[in-house]
């Protein structure tokens, strides 16, 4: 089967309320269509015919507000990363972290069983002139990846529709003069889907979600509610849901408070789409359970 796992940053479940949380306001009628109405945090689990979502803990048990490092490091390795440093920390892995994340993590345990693995962010020049002076701000997916030898996707690839920009309909390189095409979320989505269907596993990981709910703009929130929205739709477009299964997860809250300066307390959304979502969902309560379930699906015999 394919896996196609998207990492979404800063978004939690949020309160029915609609003067703080913008979900409640927000059209996605992707996200509607496949649990019906708009999730959100005093509802538990949604499930339909093709999807569960499955309310999960980002807090794990230590103390203060969940952050991007520990979070990703725990989602992609199963590890309890703030209770193993004694903190949550934030936005990228400090030298325990990358430790901890070359030791073992979700890529290398599919890489050594020889399934394929594959990384759809596209990156800059500039990132690869950064990497090479080893000054380049990598986030915990990016280190993880890494450790696993999984080859970064560059302009090269974005060009042939063979990447997807954390941007995701290229706007900002269009604006910089990269000379990659203008397309909408929704084709993003179709492209992210055709890679995710020649691999065994295909990672994605989209930031914007959490800088909406740091500059805590409606109109940008918005926009971004709605590029996920669509994104979501493409990859549905192109991706057969009786041979693949889609996760979606996150680090930790934000987006959906408005009221919040910040990060939040409550749990994220993990969402399964297509194959198996039933299965794996029973086994999902926290962020250390995604790396080991996901690990016995793709390798069960």
């Amino acid at each position: 089967m394919h896996l196609l796992f998207i990492f979404f940053d800063g978004w939690g479940l949020g309160a029915p309320d609609p003067t703080i949380n913008p979900f409640i306001n927000a059209p996605m009628p992707t996200l509607r269509e496949l649990f019906g109405k708009m999730p959100t945090n005093n509802n538990g689990h949604y499930s339909s015919a093709h999807a569960t979502l499955v309310p999960t803990d980002a807090t794990l048990g230590v103390p203060g507000l969940p952050q991007s490092a520990t979070g990703q490091t725990t989602i992609f390795t199963g590890v309890n990363a703030p209770r193993e440093i004694g903190e949550h920390l934030g936005p990228y892995p400090n030298p325990a972290l990358r430790k901890i994340l070359a030791r073992d993590n979700l890529f290398m345990r599919l890489v050594a069983a020889n399934r394929r693995v594959a990384f759809a962010n596209a990156y800059p020049p500039i990132f690869f002139e950064r990497l090479a002076r080893n000054t380049a701000r990598r986030s915990a997916t990016s280190h993880a990846i890494a450790a696993a030898n999984v080859r970064y996707r560059d302009i090269d690839d974005l060009r042939e529709g063979d990447a997807v920009s954390v941007f995701v309909t290229n706007q900002l390189w269009v604006e910089h003069g990269a000379g990659v095409p203008l397309i909408t979320a929704r084709d993003a989505g179709q492209n992210l889907a055709r890679i995710a269907n020649e691999n065994d596993l295909t990672v994605f990981e989209y930031f914007l979600t959490d800088a909406a709910g740091h500059k805590a703009k409606p109109e940008f929130t918005a926009e971004v509610l709605n590029e996920v929205d669509q994104l979501l739709r493409g990859v549905l477009d192109k991706i057969d849901l009786n041979d693949a299964l889609i996760v979606t997860t996150s680090d930790h809250g934000n987006v959906e408070d408005l009221s919040a300066k910040g990060h939040t307390l409550n749990p994220v959304p993990t969402m399964l789409i297509g194959a198996g979502h039933e299965k794996i969902a029973s086994r999902i309560h926290a962020l250390t359970d995604l790396t080991p379930s996901i690990i016995d699906l793709l390798l069960e015999k």
